[in-house]
């Protein structure tokens, strides 16, 4: 008995490492290899999505968790952890939900500048900058975040008055 416990062992290791190969090259997510379906996910999505807009953002951010753990790919999952944990003063978990969306997609102004709003709650101004100046930079020209921009000009202006604010010693 313990041979044939034996002999099936590498052939489920092996099975394990490529579904793990899989995972990790973004070739699949855990949500397939757990057999979770699209549309499943889709109705988990619509439900975390309405409480976020209910402003029950504690039920929201466990269901943001749960699809980003089950379908890592979908960039909305990301935007819509980071905005319930936004709305919770959660700034730090915020940020890096902001940053994972970033790196699904690099050229979206939306990430950083959330991000910004964050690091400007945390109050550290050199972030926040760094934020806005990516926002502008990935916004550049383009009708379709031409809102983005004009939110990033507008803060950016704020920030340099805080900034000044803190140089001449009256706090911002």
């Amino acid at each position: 008995m313990a041979e044939s416990a034996q002999a099936i062992q590498p052939d489920a290791d092996a099975r394990f490492d490529a579904l793990l190969e899989s995972v990790v090259h973004g070739h699949a997510t855990l949500g397939e290899i757990k057999g979770i379906t699209d549309n499943e996910l889709e109705a988990v999505y619509t439900v975390a999505y309405n409480l976020y807009r209910q402003n029950r953002n504690g039920e929201s951010e466990k269901l943001f968790r749960f699809l980003c753990l089950y379908g890592h790919l979908d960039k909305r999952f990301w935007m819509g952890l980071g905005a319930c944990l936004q709305q919770q003063q959660k700034y730090e978990e915020a940020v890096q939900a902001y940053s994972y969306m970033a790196i699904l997609d690099v050229e979206n102004p939306h990430p950083p500048m959330h991000a910004a709003f964050c690091y400007l709650a945390l109050n550290d101004l050199e972030k926040a900058e760094s934020g806005i100046e990516a926002a502008l930079h990935w916004a550049g020209d383009k009708e379709e975040y031409s809102q983005v921009r004009a939110k990033a000009e507008l803060l950016r202006s704020v920030l340099q008055q805080k900034k000044e604010g803190l140089a001449n010693g009256n706090g911002g």
